[in-house]
């Protein structure tokens, strides 16, 4: 064969091996960055795998009645009483503003992102400043309070009291175990929802401080009432007071319960005041609350914490609670509130944005509180910058 012709198809060939090594390259390149493209916060923020936010779909079903709280749970008159106290058209009202800023909002997202507002009023009438870990839920809530009128009659009909939205300072969060206080009060009020985990960021990947534990432990009744719970709505409701008595109730029993098994005290004797019939297990309320202060008391570091709590969950409770193989779902949030955000534009109501394609937890990191005007202001629709607080 002419030796020209020879150079000409050996040329070929090491071109096209060339050409071949380098796709094989950028496919695991790829293949890396979508599974291993983590925020600071370690969630996943472009991953493809089963439950994450690329392959997410808004659930079809109606949210359950009165808030998912079970017939039965001394929640349950309250979250009734909520869902009544809202006008008829005031839903409809706030749907139209939200829709202008995101468009392309389907009525799946909407009923969704509206339910888990609703769970979280119910947190706020029980609990004192419950901060707010959704930027999607945050924006909803931001345009409920240009009905300024209409919302104060909600409030007042549901709990008797103003549920506040009042800014933060510059840069300022919560503490990080507030996170592990929130999902525990969440998990104790309502059964899994399916679009929880989405709009919430996974739940039980935060231990419950050394601090709180030892004062659940120790404290009087009385004196965790004052400390951690809403005090002005539970005088106006006798629901929201026996809720209050079955939380410390529950995390009295759930302490007595692990710390048995260290010391043979009286300390944490109860004395709740709690006398009701209500079964956790009937009802599938609080099945992690425990499992979260047993793994909290441990010495297993973060990693170890993690793997346990998601070990401790069904296949069903780790899609609800936003658990992604233990990485948990993408939340653009994380990022959004230091750098201003990327993505869809969602109204520069909490100075960050929404990227349609990933987790709408984290952001603004407002909280809401039942009481008197001296216990934060409402925003009035005003920008709140890096996040929201009232006490």
């Amino acid at each position: 064969m002419d030796p020209f012709v020879l150079f000409i198809v050996a040329a070929v060939i090491m071109v096209t091996i060339a050409l071949v090594s380098s796709n094989s390259k950028s496919k695991k390149s790829s293949s890396y960055n979508n599974r291993g493209a983590y925020s600071r916060y370690g969630t996943n923020h472009v991953s493809n795998r089963k439950g994450s936010s690329a392959s997410f779909r808004w659930p079809s079903e109606q949210p359950p009645a009165a808030l998912g709280v079970p017939q039965g749970h001394p929640a349950y008159e309250a979250a009734v009483r909520l869902e009544s106290s809202l006008a008829l058209d005031y839903e409809s009202r706030v749907k139209d503003r939200v829709l202008k800023i995101t468009p392309n909002m389907s009525d799946s997202e909407w009923n969704w992102t509206w339910f888990e507002l609703k769970r979280y009023f119910l947190m706020c009438a029980v609990v004192k400043g419950v901060p707010m870990y959704s930027r999607k839920v945050d924006v909803v809530w931001h345009e409920m309070l240009m009905f300024t009128r209409e919302y104060e009659q909600f409030c007042i009909r549901f709990c008797g009291e103003m549920i506040h939205h009042a800014p933060h300072g510059e840069g300022e969060q919560p503490e990080q175990g507030e996170r592990a206080w929130f999902d525990w009060v969440y998990g104790e009020l309502f059964a899994p929802a399916p679009a929880s985990g989405r709009l919430w960021g996974a739940f039980y990947r935060t231990r419950m401080p050394d601090k709180r534990l030892q004062e659940l432990h120790a404290f009087q009744p009385e004196e965790l009432r004052a400390q951690w719970f809403n005090g002005k709505t539970s005088a106006h409701y006798n629901d929201l007071r026996h809720t209050n008595d079955y939380l410390i109730h529950r995390a009295r029993t759930q302490l007595s319960t692990v710390n048995g098994k260290q010391r043979n005290d009286s300390s944490n004797d109860d004395y709740s005041g709690w006398n009701g019939s209500y079964d956790p297990l009937l009802g599938a309320t609080g099945m992690l609350s425990g499992i979260l202060l047993l793994n909290s008391l441990s010495n297993a570091n973060e990693d170890e914490f993690n793997r346990q709590m998601e070990e401790a969950q069904s296949e069903e409770e780790r899609e609800s609670y936003g658990y992604v193989d233990g990485s948990g779902y993408s939340s653009d949030s994380d990022e959004a509130s230091d750098n201003g955000g990327n993505g869809e534009d969602y109204g520069n109501n909490d100075g960050g944005s929404y990227d349609g394609g990933s987790n709408d937890s984290g952001g603004g990191f407002d909280s809401g509180g039942g009481g008197s005007s001296d216990s934060g202001s409402s925003c009035g629709g005003s920008s709140c910058g890096s996040g929201c607080s009232s006490s």
